[in-house]
């Protein structure tokens, strides 16, 4: 007896985990950049902690809904397969087994699975880039040309400004209306429009370029003037690096040198994704984190939200500006996180509104918090002295739809403005990507970079061409792209 219920509960079994597979598909592509094969592969190949319970929470979702699925499946099968043994007891359909009618269940639904996964994932594009990973790696003329050590020039203070600088997660230029040169009907950043138009905005905004389009590569694109790029020993394990792109010198490296404080503060797990070991790499600033800030009595288990967060920046900052040194503080927002992001609810209370109709009012949201701390760094006496920069540290992810975009093919700019900078410039019209960040931040709080240029990243502030300038957006990208001994110098020389 028992020998004759084993078959059908295998098939049971798999019936489960194909519906799991098909439901999982279209979760995950609403939830994570799916289309970033950068991104996403990075991602796992790093430590992925802070991302942990909410992993567990969605996972935990899926499979209730699959389990409800395949019990009802189960169930119509059974009623219509004792069905057919009652009406045709005394024919040919009465002889149909059971365990093939399940069979033939389990068939369908793997090519339904099938077809699901290939209409729907990037199959094709992770399986290059997987095969592309023990690429062997080549000597790049681009980087050679165009790479400027920041250790081969002469970097010195004429004056030493502190630095606010703020990442505002996904944030655009064109969340804005038309009016402003954005592409929506409605401005749902009025209060960043009004610092674009008064103080110094490198405009249409910034261009994502291969490399980038992520937190973690923006950051170290924007910080190190390098793209982020995955290294090739992933392929045979998903270790994490422990030492992050000891070759390149970045802006926390040039900071402390300078004798500056500086404190990295994230609402999320600083160890996700590996931003814990870039810091421990890049001269050890103080990180502050998930964990780090649970210590105060007021944080709550479940998270930091962007509107405790500035809290908790004001009080990092006091502390600062109470010692007799320059510093810089360098801090994420995340409550516009794609998909539909986190909307506080004491900047909206309707609680009618939906999940898929809440990210415009996030992004309002975050626009009035933005001003609020602003408004409050006006009040100190460290704020003349200060260079407040703020930028999108990479374009939305969030479907074109739940934004309000009717152009599904229009070009996609993070914003950027500098509050108090050291530098101004003629024209503040650019072309530029994430590189240029590097040397313009440190241009923008008092910095005499010898060439104007770090990186692959020059400033803004200088009327030397930036690389997606003098190349254009898909020549830089392919020069990006190519596997390189120079870029393999970043990923494995430790110039310590």
């Amino acid at each position: 007896m028992f020998r004759k219920i084993i078959p059908p509960i295998s098939l049971f079994f798999f019936l489960f985990i194909e519906i799991f597979l098909i439901k999982a598909i279209p979760v995950l592509k609403e939830t994570f950049p799916l289309e970033n094969t950068e991104a996403v592969l990075f991602t796992l190949s790093q430590n992925i902690e802070g991302s942990r319970d909410f992993v567990v929470t969605l996972f935990i979702g899926i499979l209730k809904d699959s389990l409800i699925t395949t019990a009802a499946i189960v169930s119509l099968f059974s009623i219509f397969f004792l069905i057919i043994r009652k009406l045709f007891h005394y024919t040919k359909l009465s002889k149909i087994s059971y365990n093939r009618l399940i069979l033939f269940v389990n068939l369908v639904t793997i090519v339904w699975f099938a077809y699901t996964a290939y209409t729907q994932l990037p199959i094709i594009d992770y399986y290059l880039k997987w095969q592309n990973l023990d690429a062997k790696s080549e000597h790049s003329e681009f980087y050679a040309k165009e790479y400027i050590d920041p250790d081969s020039v002469q970097i010195g203070f004429k004056e030493k400004r502190n630095l606010i600088l703020i990442f505002l997660e996904s944030m655009e230029y064109n969340f804005q209306d038309s009016a402003n040169g954005g592409n929506l009907s409605e401005n749902l950043i009025p209060e960043i429009t009004e610092y674009i138009k008064n103080e110094q905005s490198f405009i249409p905004g910034g261009t994502q370029a291969w490399g980038m389009g992520w937190t973690m590569a923006d950051a170290v694109a924007k910080t190190c003037g390098i793209p982020l790029t995955l290294p090739p020993s992933i392929s045979g394990s998903f270790k994490p690096m422990k030492s992050f792109l000891p070759g390149a010198t970045c802006l926390t490296d040039i900071l402390i040198r300078n004798d500056y404080n500086v404190v990295v503060s994230k609402g999320a797990n600083i160890k996700f994704s590996g931003m814990d070991d870039f810091l421990h790499t890049h001269s050890s600033p103080q990180a502050l984190g998930l964990q780090e800030h649970r210590k105060k009595d007021y944080v709550k288990k479940e998270g930091v939200r962007d509107q405790l967060h500035y809290e908790l920046v004001k009080e990092q900052i006091s502390h600062l500006a109470k010692q007799n040194k320059p510093w810089a503080i360098w801090f994420f927002t995340v409550d516009t996180h794609t998909p539909y992001g986190y909307l506080d609810p004491e900047c909206f209370t309707n609680q009618s509104i939906t999940k898929e109709e809440q990210f415009p009012y996030v992004v309002k949201c975050a626009s009035k918090q933005l001003k609020s701390f602003i408004d409050w760094a006006k009040t100190n006496d460290w704020y003349n002295q200060t260079t407040i920069a703020v930028m999108g540290d990479h374009a939305a992810m969030a479907e074109p739809e739940i934004i309000g975009f009717k152009d599904l093919n229009l070009i996609h700019y993070w914003l950027d403005f500098f509050i108090n900078s050291a530098q101004t410039t003629e024209t503040y019209k650019r072309l530029f990507t994430s590189l240029d960040f590097f040397p313009t931040i440190l241009e923008s709080i008092g910095a005499e970079i010898s060439g104007r240029a770090l990186g692959l990243g020059r400033s803004l502030y200088s009327s030397t061409p930036t690389l997606l300038e003098k190349y254009g957006l898909d020549s830089l990208n392919a020069a990006l792209k190519k596997k390189s001994i120079e870029y393999d110098y970043f990923l494995y020389f430790d110039k310590k």
